[in-house]
């Protein structure tokens, strides 16, 4: 079992005015069901056939997290199953999770993975329940889940080499263009619609130390995931067909060239060192134009007791490379543990948790997620938690998206290979001898890893 679980943290169930907004049908006093079915669908789905089950959750810190935590009464109600659970931040969840699976112990029902750092090496420990049967059973899946309303690029991030579904999307974080609007409304300016334009825009607003063009994150490891929308977008990939490295190409030179040229010409000093939080605070204390991250730090952005900018930040799109528009995205969701000795009620937690009503719920809470059909809710216009752009930005980034980093064993350690030869080229190293030199170490780490 997991040691010192944290108790189930709950509060109301939504209420029924709420539910009938987001198309749930609940009785007066009911606890809304999870899909807003006609009678004839929701029994469809038995989902008090594991009631008495206890599940054991392992959850990561994350905005995600928060929001659907307060509706476990909601479940537990639907389902006469308890929820136990723990939250810890990643690195350490992750460290818990794989010592907990090696040990097989199966302790752990289901966990919030993380796809982008866990997709290859959990699938080749076994370590995920295949779900493609329980998505195609009908008493187990609801009529309306509708998996064909899950983005094309959250699919694809569930989606393993042998075509099995290791787990169920929760939440889709696009990286996004962030840009001082006030300042390009001044010049009549939309947003860049090209890398080219980007940069003159920087070299327009560039005025230090008042102002800097532009920033991305600097240090190593963190620097890899904005890297992704450069090399995307300059034609560069990671692997070839049969899997070997593909980074001593002319691609990933040309992306070294701009990424570090960009952030060595207009990003504010000390840059070689900026993760998103010092990429952030630069950006909320009005001392950087413009700043490529994740669509979800920019909750901060409008909080006027935290930031310096709020009401004056545009969202958009990135803008496109020489051949094409891309988005990179890091996809988060809910796995069954294959070791799990309660699979199917840890799939019914898993289904509930991702639904329809759940998507619904969050994204009006202001968290991203991963359904078409979730950002087309009217509510979304009539009571915005955000401007109305970043909304915008967030679906069309979705529609563009690319998994961010490679899919291999050892995603942590490609991010540290690609972040130290990005801060040497920061700091005036030749791009070509940095890349050169990543590519050795890249292909070396996949001989031992990819076997």
């Amino acid at each position: 079992m997991v040691a010192q679980r944290k108790g189930r943290s709950g509060s109301r169930a939504m209420t029924r005015r709420e539910a009938l907004r987001l198309g749930a049908a609940a009785a007066a006093g009911a606890v809304a069901g999870p899909f807003g079915a006609s009678p004839a669908r929701a029994e469809a789905a038995d989902w008090q056939r594991y009631k008495g089950t206890t599940l054991f959750l392992l959850f990561y810190k994350h905005p995600w997290v928060d929001q659907i935590m307060k509706y476990f009464p909601e479940f537990e109600s639907l389902t006469g199953m308890k929820l136990q659970s723990e939250v810890i931040p990643e690195v350490q969840g992750r460290e818990k999770l794989v010592v907990e699976m090696t040990s097989g112990s199966g302790g752990i029902d289901a966990w919030h993975a993380s796809m982008h750092v866990e997709k290859r090496r959990f699938w080749k420990s076994g370590w995920f329940q295949p779900l493609n049967a329980y998505l195609q059973d009908k008493t187990l899946t609801a009529e309306d889940y509708a998996w064909n309303d899950v983005t094309a690029g959250a699919k694809q991030a569930v989606t393993q080499p042998d075509q099995t579904i290791s787990a169920l999307p929760t939440f889709v974080d696009p990286f996004v263009f962030f840009y001082r609007k006030d300042l390009f409304d001044q010049k009549g300016w939309g947003p860049p619609r090209t890398m080219e334009e980007l940069e003159d825009r920087a070299k327009a607003l560039h005025n230090p130390p008042a102002m800097y063009g532009f920033v991305m994150r600097g240090l190593k490891n963190a620097n890899a995931t904005p890297w992704a929308y450069v090399l995307y977008a300059m034609g560069g990939e990671y692997l070839t067909p049969d899997r070997k490295s593909a980074i001593n190409t002319p691609g990933w030179v040309k992306s070294m060239e701009w990424y570090a040229g960009m952030l060595r010409r207009f990003a504010p000093p000390g840059v070689v060192n900026f993760n998103w939080y010092e990429c952030s605070a630069a950006f909320m204390q009005g001392q950087v134009a413009m700043y490529i991250d994740g669509v979800n730090f920019a909750n901060q952005f409008e909080d006027p007791t935290k930031s310096k900018i709020a009401g004056k930040v545009g969202y958009a799109a990135l803008p496109a490379g020489p051949v094409g528009h891309f988005a990179p995205t890091f996809t988060n969701a809910m796995a069954v543990s294959a070791q799990s000795r309660h699979k199917e009620a840890a799939y019914l937690f898993s289904e509930w948790a991702t639904s329809k009503q759940s998507c619904n719920r969050e994204l009006l809470g202001g968290v991203g997620v991963g359904r078409a059909s979730t950002w087309g809710l009217p509510e979304i216009k009539a009571r915005p938690r955000m401007p109305l752009a970043w909304y915008q930005a967030y679906q069309d980034s979705l529609k563009i998206g690319r998994p961010g980093l490679p899919e291999i064993v050892d995603v942590t350690q490609y991010r540290d290979i690609i972040g130290v030869a990005i801060q040497k080229a920061i700091e005036g190293a030749p791009p070509a001898a940095v890349i050169a030199e990543a590519d050795k170490q890249f292909q070396d780490l996949l001989d031992k890893t990819e076997r």
